[in-house]
């Protein structure tokens, strides 16, 4: 009886678990949560004030669909000491899918949440044509 009652349980903990790996988004609000998954919730949150954002610098653009799982945080150096961080989110914008655009926020640590003060873009927003990207005009 032990016996069968330890190996439900172990399964039964496994399937949760796979299930709660394979879902990650329950967690962005709880103490679970991890620095990406705080980023990625307030990136989500602040969507409608990137997208004016990207429009007021790039009127031309008028939608931006954004690829959440390229959220990527990477140290900016001089050379001798990490300087910050940049947190960039990818995407396509005017729903063409050949279009690129990278969203970037300037981090004083890789595990601060982003804000809107520090929003900027390091390329400017592109088309490919024939496997070159050129810049959207």
């Amino acid at each position: 009886m032990k016996k069968k009652l330890a190996i439900i349980g172990t399964v039964a903990l496994l399937g949760v678990g796979a299930i709660a790996l394979s879902n990650q988004e329950w967690r962005a609000n709880t103490i679970f949560a991890t620095a990406r998954d705080k980023q990625l919730a307030w990136l989500k949150e602040h969507e409608k004030q990137i997208v004016a954002w990207v429009h007021s610098e790039y009127p031309k653009i008028e939608t931006v669909q954004f690829d959440w799982n390229t959220l990527e945080v990477v140290p900016v150096s001089n050379g001798v000491s990490i300087s910050y961080y940049n947190l960039s989110i990818e995407g396509k914008f005017n729903n063409i899918p050949e279009t690129r655009i990278t969203v970037d926020f300037r981090l004083k640590e890789g595990n601060d949440i982003p804000d809107m003060k520090h929003i900027l873009t390091n390329n400017k927003p592109g088309i490919l044509k024939n496997g070159t990207l050129y810049n959207y005009e």
